[in-house]
C-alpha cells in the first residue's frame, strides 16, 4: 500500500463522522495507481467511470492545491465552499469555515505535493454532474501513487 493510500484511509477515518452528519451523502473512494496518471481530466474520468459515475471530460476544473484560500482556483477555497455549510440548507453550518479549511488541509496533505493534482466538477457558473443527485460536489485528487474521489450528494 502506498503512503498516500494509507494517509487517505486515515483521513477518512478521522473525518467520516463530521462529513456524514449534515444530511449529505458523502462517499469516499481511494485506490492505488498502477501507472503514472497522465492527463488530469482523463485520469479523473477513467476513475469515476470505473466507479459507475458519469465522465465529464474537460469540464473537470483543475484547482491549485498550493494556493491560499483567497487565491483564484484555490483547492482549499473550493473544499471550504463545498463542506462549510449544508448543501440543501446553506444557512445551516456543516463543518463551518474553519472546520472545512482544516478538512481541506488534511485531505490535500494525503498526497505527494510534487505530483499532486486536484480537480472539481464545479465551476463559477455551476456544476457538471457525475451522478443523478439534485445537488453534488465532487473532488478527484491524485498523485503518482494513489487517486481518491470525495463526493457529496444531496436531494433538495
Amino acid at each position: 500500500m502506498s503512503e498516500s493510500l494509507a494517509r487517505l484511509g486515515a483521513f477518512f477515518a478521522a473525518w467520516r463522522g463530521r462529513l456524514c452528519e449534515a444530511g449529505a451523502d458523502v462517499r469516499f473512494t481511494a485506490e492505488e495507481l498502477a501507472a503514472p496518471p497522465g492527463l488530469h481530466f482523463a485520469c479523473a474520468d477513467a476513475f469515476v467511470t470505473r466507479l459507475g459515475y458519469q465522465p465529464i471530460g474537460g469540464n473537470w476544473e483543475l484547482l491549485d492545491a498550493e494556493a491560499a484560500p483567497d487565491a483564484p482556483r484555490s483547492a482549499r477555497a473550493a473544499l471550504k465552499d463545498a463542506f462549510s455549510h449544508n448543501m440543501v440548507f446553506p444557512s445551516e453550518t456543516w463543518l463551518g469555515d474553519a472546520g472545512a479549511l482544516a478538512m481541506a488541509g488534511d485531505f490535500l496533505a494525503c498526497f505527494d505535493s510534487s505530483t499532486q493534482q486536484i480537480m472539481t466538477n464545479r465551476m463559477y457558473f455551476g456544476w457538471n454532474p457525475i451522478t443523478t443527485a439534485s445537488l453534488e460536489w465532487a473532488f478527484v485528487a491524485f498523485d503518482d501513487r494513489a487517486i481518491a474521489l470525495l463526493l457529496a450528494t444531496a436531494e433538495g
